[in-house]
Parts: structure tokens; sequence; C-alpha cells
């Protein structure tokens, strides 16, 4: 009987490898084959660090391999690291601002748009989507307000916005200046009609601590008619601070979904 132990043995092996393949094959078929690239812009006084738990959370889910860091200096000078996004499979861009406690819309604009032109020239994007946070969704949405209908730009395809807020809805703690009424002013007329995913956090008293709810429901009024679908999702408990939501992993799934999701 000792000779059947071996056999045996290589059968179960085989078994394991299969059934680990098959799971694998699964959740990596969960999600779509695209070679649009996601870009991840960071709030003000942050960095890329803020993005990576949702990075992370995304290569652990086989949505992934190629990671791309996109360094901005105070000039607005792009550094690209990393391989070629050409032709791969659901590429992320993890953008750095070295300027990052500017809140002029005009120059956070142009930092965005300098990072989608390097992505264009380098590997020849004709599309993209777009993560950002808290003040990073300014800077993206002055740059889709500026640039993101111009002929020849690469086209949005899809928008989070993670802890951002509209034109209304602040306290007089947070103005909101001149520069960016004029900007978020022209998005009912020129956003770009990509999907649109907004999430918010309410630790319990209708703020994630630094946004109010009513700021962050006021993006679909910002945005009027324009985005091809719009979703508001609002996430409640003591855990949905501020910056604790690009850390979550309830969110970062819910990102998932939308972003890659079949």
């Amino acid at each position: 009987m000792k000779k059947w132990r071996f056999p045996a043995l290589l059968v179960a092996l085989a078994l394991l490898l299969v059934g680990s393949y098959g799971f694998k094959s699964q959740k990596r078929s969960h999600w779509v084959d695209s070679t649009t690239p996601t870009i991840f812009v960071h709030g003000y006084g942050s960095s890329y660090h803020a993005e990576e738990s949702m990075v992370k959370r995304a290569r652990k889910d086989k949505v992934t391999s190629t990671v791309v860091l996109a360094r901005v200096d105070e000039n607005g000078k792009v550094k690209l690291s990393g391989p070629s996004i050409k032709g791969k499979r659901n590429p992320i861009v993890e953008v750095n601002l070295a300027d990052n406690k500017q809140t002029d819309m005009n120059k956070g604009a142009a930092y965005v748009n300098n990072v989608v032109r390097a992505l264009q020239k380098r590997d020849g994007i004709k599309e993209y989507n777009f993560v950002a946070h808290s003040m990073g969704n300014m800077d993206v949405f002055s740059y889709l307000s500026k640039y993101g209908s111009q002929p020849g730009a690469p086209v949005l395809k899809k928008q989070v916005v993670l802890a951002g807020g509209g034109m209304t809805g602040w306290s007089h703690r947070r103005p909101i200046s001149g520069t960016m009424q004029t900007i978020m002013g022209q998005l009912k007329d020129n956003y770009p009609q990509g999907k649109v995913l907004n999430i918010a956090g309410d630790r319990g008293d209708e703020t994630d601590g630094k946004v109010p709810n009513a700021a962050s429901r006021s993006v679909k009024d910002m945005l009027g008619d324009r985005p091809k679908s719009y979703q508001f999702v609002l996430f409640k408990g003591k855990q949905y601070t501020h910056s604790n939501l690009h850390e979550n992993q309830k969110v970062s799934n819910k990102i998932n979904e939308f972003l890659w999701g079949k």
C-alpha cells in the first residue's frame, strides 16, 4: 500500500494547484481588461502616500499589476517613474504634487493637465479615469473645466470624487474664492460627460470632520446634467472620517467595483 502514497500526494498537490489557479482566474475575471489608465490625485498638504492604500487594494484584488508614479515639481514639470502603461491592463498612475499646499485653481488645473499630457506623449493615452481625495478634487475639476474638452485631449471615462465638495453647503469657515466660482461654475456647460461616483463620509454629525455632507451632495448640482451617470454614496460611522476614507477597505471595494467591475 505504501507505493500509492507518493502518487496520491501528487494528485492532491495537483488538485490544490488547479483550485488555486481557478480561484485566481475567477478573481481576475471579475474585472474588465482595459488599457484606460486611472490617475490618482491627493489632497491639500498630502502626497501620493495617501493614495497607496487604495492602490494596494487594487493590486491585491488582481485589478492591475502596473503602477506608475508621476512626480510634479513646483514649476509643473512632470517626471514619470515606472514602465510604459501603453497596452497594459488597468494601469494606475499615482500623482505626487511638490506644491501640495497651493489653492490656486488655475495652477492646480495646469499641474493635472501636465500629467495627462505627459502620459499622452509618452504612452499615447486616449482616455483616462480620475480618483481624487479632498482638495485634489478641486484640481481635477479645474482641469476638466479648463482643459478636459479641448480638441486633441484624452477623454474622461470615469471619475471618483472622494471627500470632495461642490459650490454650496460650506460653512463660513470655508469660503469659495471668486476664481473657484468662475471655474467651477463653467462645469454645467463643459464637463466632459464622464461617469461619476461621489463618495462622502458621515462620522455622525453630517460631516467627515472637514467636508460637510451638504457640500459633497452639491457636486451633483455643480455638474448639472453633464455626467453620463451619477452616484452618491454616503458611508456612515465614526470610522468614516476625512482622512480615513482613503484607508477604508469598504470604500476601496466600492471604488474598484465602479472603475473596473464587469
